[in-house]
């Protein structure tokens, strides 16, 4: 109610009273700073018609109903309401879904929402990358994010190649992904795709911490 009636309750002396400390008021100067202003009086008003229709009860206490219909919280539950129109790509439910490991998982959804930490990614949050912010996978000079990395590459895409997969053109990784499971019928796209990632990963990682050297057989 007090954001129903926002006018109203800035008027309010107790901002925790409830329904039936109103009914039971004696006087409007018992719950509110009088005088009220006119969209307060308005609001007032609605209020007044509003509690003619509660079921009230002088005995009965005021009890929390959950909004799902019962007294059973669960964050589940929760979950559920505050995201029940929310439409997340059909990419996510198969990666949670697959065989990988939960390790693999969460750094395929790190990959899958732009929060790995590439170098791009890192500059973006004011880190000083030393030399520089490009590809360590190649000699293109091209700034590492996410879609080189894993897609545009030249390591990375003798990588796909080894594997006969062939990416469709598409701007949106997510699309990019579930467009080429589509077309290419690899059983076990998704395991594939997490494992090949999470490797090159691995090796960009070995390359700017232990001064590794990124090969197609390492790699595989």
């Amino acid at each position: 109610m007090a954001t129903k009636y926002p006018f109203l309750y800035s008027f309010v002396r107790n901002s925790n009273s409830s329904v039936q400390e109103l009914m039971h008021a004696e006087d409007l100067d018992s719950i509110f700073h009088l005088p009220l202003s006119l969209p307060a009086m308005e609001e007032m008003t609605s209020l007044q018609q509003e509690l003619v229709l509660v079921p009230y009860h002088a005995d009965s206490k005021d009890t929390w109903s959950l909004i799902w219909g019962n007294q059973i919280y669960t964050s589940r539950r929760y979950y559920m309401l505050a995201f029940q129109y929310t439409h997340a790509s059909p990419v996510f439910k198969r990666m949670w879904s697959s065989k990988c490991t939960q390790r693999i998982k969460f750094f395929a959804w790190l990959l899958l929402v732009d929060r790995l930490n590439t170098k791009t990614m890192l500059v973006g949050r004011n880190f000083h990358v030393q030399p520089n912010a490009h590809c360590v996978m190649c000699t293109t000079s091209v700034e590492e994010d996410v879609n080189h990395l894993f897609f545009c590459c030249p390591f990375a895409t003798s990588c796909w190649h080894k594997l006969g997969i062939q990416w469709t053109a598409a701007n949106n990784i997510h699309d990019k992904i579930l467009g080429t499971s589509w077309c290419s019928n690899i059983l076990f796209f998704m395991e594939i795709f997490l494992i090949a990632s999470w490797e090159i990963w691995n090796l960009r990682n070995s390359i700017i911490f232990d001064n590794g050297g990124p090969t197609i057989r390492l790699w595989i």
